[in-house]
């Protein structure tokens, strides 16, 4: 029998090489580290969300890697904060209890009548490897790949994610060790930069969070109210800038001072309602760009206007472009020096 062969595929970093140099294969101790704990976290995973989530919880894939791992997995609806918590303190306590990891090579009909959980649609030889946490075990797999040898190994354990990738398949990303260590002291690092920034200090920053929020809301309202105020005084004016076509229709086509989108088309509304019927097109500056809201009465409409196909027209002299329904649109351009000639377009399109 020929002696078995081992190939390992890579690429050149450095230097050359040419058929018939010897070489020596070394692997990154730290490297594979790294990946055996999160490997072995793996499998403490799986058995958490069993013992949580249910037995119906199957691996669907996963992908093992040195910063961290994701696992997939059966289940049909988001997993709860609390959920989530639970897993990841039954993981944690595995860990701590530095719980032995061993394999054993055994019969494959064999492993599976002694629990053990294979990959669905995976071909499996007559001899497998079963990989065992804990004595009695916690934890029974058929796997191939590199582990601790003991769970005390993984050092810790963080969730840093979970999310849905499909019908009734669900993702958990998670650190475990030095990348555990590193997403930890970033994930300080930007909570003492915010608290420094909002005059709090970590323990505090969410009550600081929460008041800051507060203070904004009320500001926020008050400047609405205050633009909203702004708004019937500019109605009243616009009152006074009807224009009337030579079919009779009615038309308002003005540029008006810096108002946000929604209450551009409440200023159109309060219009609507005073002329019951009328063509309104009010072009601003808001935030340093064109923006356009167009109104069409429900009764020019089945006469054939429709606001979208006017808002459009208008907004392109600008460079811009939008849309909406055939009584309500809007839009915004590029050009603020065209605002005015923008709009001077409106009659002719009425």
């Amino acid at each position: 029998m020929p002696p078995d062969i081992i190939i390992h595929q890579g690429h050149v970093n450095n230097g050359t090489l040419t058929i018939g140099d010897v070489v020596e294969a070394e692997v990154d101790g730290e490297r594979r580290f790294d990946i055996a704990r999160n490997h072995t976290a793996t499998h403490l995973l799986q058995s958490a969300l069993r013992q949580v989530l249910g037995e119906h919880v199957q691996q669907g894939g996963s992908l093992v890697a040195s910063e961290q791992f994701r696992f997939d997995f059966s289940h049909l609806i988001a997993m709860t904060p609390e959920e989530i918590e639970e897993v990841q303190h039954i993981v944690n306590q595995r860990i701590r209890q530095n719980l032995p990891v061993y394999d054993e090579e055994i019969d494959y009909k064999k492993a599976i009548e002694e629990g053990a959980i294979a990959l669905f649609n995976e071909k499996y030889g007559d001899t497998v490897r079963v990989l065992k946490i804990g004595q009695p075990s916690i934890s029974t797999e058929l796997c191939g790949g590199t582990h601790v040898s003991n769970t005390g190994e993984i050092g810790f354990f963080k969730i840093i994610s979970e999310s849905s990738i499909g019908s009734g398949l669900r993702r958990i990303e998670a650190v475990t060790g030095r990348g555990a260590e590193v997403f930890i002291e970033k994930s300080f690092s930007q909570w003492r930069e915010i608290a420094i920034k909002l005059g709090a200090t970590p323990d505090n920053i969410a009550e600081k969070v929460d008041s800051t929020i507060s203070a904004l809301d009320i500001e926020q309202k008050n400047r609405l109210a205050e633009e909203r105020k702004r708004a019937r005084k500019e109605v009243e004016y616009l009152l006074t800038q009807v224009e009337e076509t030579s079919n009779g229709i009615k038309v308002i086509s003005r540029s008006v001072d810096s108002f946000r989108p929604e209450v551009l088309r409440e200023i159109t509304d309060l219009i609507r309602d005073q002329l019951k019927s009328a063509v309104v097109v009010l072009g601003t500056i808001y935030e340093d760009k064109p923006a356009f809201v167009a109104m069409v009465t429900p009764d020019l409409v089945a006469r054939g206007y429709n606001a979208g196909n006017i808002i459009k027209q208008v907004a392109a002299v600008t460079g811009g472009g939008g849309g909406g329904k055939a009584t309500l649109a809007q839009a915004g351009g590029r050009f603020k020096d065209q605002l005015d000639a923008a709009l001077h377009t409106v009659v002719d399109l009425v």
